[in-house]
């Protein structure tokens, strides 16, 4: 399973964006993806609102399973945020890939540093 950072489909969804080529590559992996709810909500916060439906539609053609976060879940992602000094939409990244023993995508050099000094299998 491969947990993407937003920033992967970001650059997938822009034919134009440097990195399109490098997201094209990660998202047609064979591999399961995965994003955490965050996360998609990230993604759909500026375009308007046909674009959030093609967001829902691009999840549905990838098979990327969103991950809901549940009130179970608090201290553990607290404890990620707080050993990994990142963000929360990173350390929910880095959560997630810990928790299903993944590989973290992303084009975010500092969240790729974390998720190796956490011996998380990386991709980029």
């Amino acid at each position: 399973m491969i947990v993407l950072d937003s920033c992967i489909l970001i650059a997938f969804a822009e034919p134009t964006n440097v990195l399109h080529e490098d997201a094209k590559r990660i998202l047609t992996t064979t591999e399961s993806l995965a994003i955490t709810a965050l996360s998609g909500a990230e993604i759909m916060v500026h375009p308007p609102q046909d674009q959030r439906r093609r967001w829902r539609n691009l999840f549905r053609a990838l098979a990327i399973e969103v991950v809901p976060i549940a009130a179970d879940d608090m201290e553990d992602i607290a404890n990620m945020r707080r050993i990994s000094g990142l963000k929360m939409p990173d350390a929910l990244v880095l959560w997630l890939a810990q928790r299903r023993q993944a590989t973290v995508a992303s084009f975010d050099r500092q969240l790729l540093n974390r998720a190796t000094q956490l011996g998380l299998r990386t991709v980029h």
